[in-house]
């Protein structure tokens, strides 16, 4: 999920902080040379000068910005954050490599994150402690890791600094002409559903505070002082940043499966675990994935579900480490062999898949004649999986696999669905993963009939334009928003009605309930109803590429129609919908939607020169 992640990740570093309170320092004076040695003097002597002061003063964050996603910050004041992430990296690398040891460094993160009131001092603490060990370990076996790659990655789109050559790669992308093959509709469907980060919170209390300092509420113990809040935690789960209790997990596979009887497929974009992120442990989050994989196999029985990770379920989060990392305290491998064989046992998926899983989290198999599902790990390329930093070159092998396994499927004429957690096109997605990603959807266009993901929360598609024609779109992207209330939305899931031999989507109804309507009426099940039909609500006659071309026109144009869209990204969540939607905030959507590789802005900038 977005929201609230980039602050606390980049905490752990704590290499800059948001917020401009007035104060006497000039913005000229926060230069990198000038914050290292106010920063170097105040951890070596406990001095606070008053230029330090000023510092803080500057830069200190008031609480409610501790949720707000920097990754797609492009203000002017992104010097600033440049300035700051490489002052701070600077000095924590130096720390580092003049042997200081691993308590004192922990001791000063701490600290300094917490003085800039970067979170409470409980989170401070917790991301500092299990996230330190393996963040020293890249440092100390990546010699050459920089302050500028460092902050290059996080601040990739502020443009902070140029990275190292090693940061630039490519992969090998067949560049024969693309080999069409027809495939007729046969006038039969499928009905796939797709659930999406559930974030099962075991610690979700009803009539808890949701409204506390930290990245997730609703849990018990956080009434510490013995008064509850204003703000109460609902029945159902709640519209502020707070996650699921079992009791509507269970509710909501109840609903589908009374609702719906049965699906030929089952798509799981992943994210089970919470957001209590500066406290997650391996033991906590094996038995949250094992039972909500239990109930998702007892809920739909023989129906096959195809799963992927989300940057939740490892520990610590958002953390793929290469396939080669051995040590258990670094290893993603505990993960990967958990996952392979509840997927397996369930009868999901069969043995041979378990060599990539083991690799890198994907796999790829085909559970009928001429459909092939692609499993992605999208995950390694999130600029918050710090083991970028020590192998940014295709982690686990992933996109040459991708692209061998399109080829494949392409000189056997089999459609493919492409299922990843993270959108490929997102501003988190590292630029030269995404731009390689990009590539390949670009050669392969012709044999995926669609793309599935989750993690934004949000109820969205995205467009891949052809490169040679910006009025083509080439390819289609679906995400399933979330189960999940975390923030500010009503939980959904998504059944689509897809084509029996071309695979491609043909409508998609949205489900839903009312957060504050199931909250007061507590009593009783939530109210689910379908919000909408795609095809009804934007009154289009098919799903196909070309009328999501015009879709695009249409909303270009039509601000009505990007209105509509504004609710239904919302998921007509109340408390996201208060505040007007102008222009500006429009024009975001037509960027997120044809922006399928986080560095270029070249579609968004062309369409935006239309919007009226």
């Amino acid at each position: 999920m977005n929201v609230n992640r980039s602050s606390i990740f980049l905490s752990i570093l704590v290499v800059f902080v948001l917020s401009f309170d007035q104060s006497e320092i000039s913005r000229n004076e926060l230069n990198e040379t000038t914050v290292f040695n106010e920063i170097i003097n105040w951890a070596k002597n406990g001095i606070q000068t008053p230029l330090f002061r000023d510092i803080i003063n500057y830069l200190i964050t008031p609480s409610k910005a501790r949720h707000l996603d920097w990754s797609r910050l492009n203000s002017s004041e992104a010097g600033i954050f440049c300035v700051i992430c490489k002052s701070l990296t600077k000095y924590f690398l130096a720390l580092r490599r003049n042997d200081t040891s691993v308590e004192k460094i922990q001791e000063i993160a701490g600290n300094v994150c917490t003085l800039l009131n970067f979170q409470t001092e409980t989170v401070c603490h917790g991301l500092i402690r299990i996230n330190l060990p393996i963040i020293l370990y890249i440092i100390d076996n990546e010699q050459s890791i920089t302050h500028d790659d460092i902050c290059g990655i996080l601040l990739q789109n502020q443009e902070c600094s140029d990275l190292s050559k090693k940061f630039d790669w490519a992969i090998d992308v067949n560049d024969d002409p693309p080999l069409v093959f027809d495939i007729y509709s046969t006038g039969k469907k499928l009905k796939i559903l797709q659930i999406t980060d559930i974030h099962y919170d075991p610690l979700y209390q009803p009539s808890g505070n949701a409204d506390c300092d930290e990245p997730t509420c609703c849990r018990r113990g956080q009434n510490t002082n013995g008064k509850l809040n204003e703000k109460s935690a609902g029945f159902w789960g709640d519209y502020n940043n707070c996650d699921l209790p079992w009791h509507s997990i269970v509710d909501a596979l109840e609903h589908i499966k009374t609702q719906h009887l049965t699906f030929d497929f089952v798509y799981f974009t992943g994210d089970i675990i919470d957001h209590g992120i500066w406290e997650t442990s391996q033991q906590r989050n094996i038995e949250s994935i094992k039972k909500c994989f239990t109930i998702i196999k007892n809920t739909f029985g023989d129906i096959p579900v195809y799963p992927i990770f989300g940057n939740h379920e490892s520990h610590p989060l958002n953390l793929y480490a290469p396939d080669y990392i051995k040590n258990d305290s670094l290893s993603t491998e505990w993960l990967y062999e958990l996952m392979a064989d509840i997927w397996i046992e369930a009868g999901w998926l069969p043995p041979s898949v378990k060599d990539t899983i083991l690799k890198g989290g994907y796999y790829n198999m085909s559970p009928r004649p001429g459909f092939r599902i692609i499993s992605l790990n999208s995950n390694v390329c999130y600029i918050y999986n710090w083991w970028l930093f020590y192998d940014p070159q295709d982690p686990g092998g992933q996109l040459q696999w991708l692209a061998d396994n399109l080829l494949i499927a392409e000189k056997n004429k089999e459609i493919v669905h492409i299922l990843s957690h993270i959108p490929p096109g997102s501003t988190e997605c590292q630029h030269t993963w995404s731009r390689e990603y990009k590539k390949i959807i670009n050669r392969f266009a012709h044999v995926i009939a669609a793309q599935f993901n989750g993690h934004t929360h949000n109820d969205e598609f995205n467009l891949f334009y052809n490169p040679n024609d910006s009025n083509q779109v080439i390819n289609i992207v679906w995400n399933g928003g979330s189960l999940t209330p975390y923030a500010n939305l009503n939980p959904n899931y998504k059944v689509y009605e897809v084509d029996n031999n071309s695979y491609v989507v043909q409508d998609i109804e949205t489900w839903m309930y009312n957060l504050t309507e199931a909250n007061e009426n507590f009593l009783k099940r939530p109210n689910w109803f379908k919000s909408y039909s795609f095809k009804e609500a934007y009154n289009l006659e098919d799903l196909s590429k070309n009328s999501l071309n015009q879709l695009v026109d249409k909303m270009i144009k039509y601000s009505s129609i990007l209105q509509i869209y504004h609710k239904n990204f919302f998921k007509h969540a109340a408390p996201s919908l208060k505040n007007e939607c102008d222009n500006d905030c429009l024009k975001e959507y037509i960027c997120r939607i044809v922006r399928s590789s986080s560095d270029d802005k070249s579609e968004c900038n062309n369409l935006l020169l239309q919007f009226i």
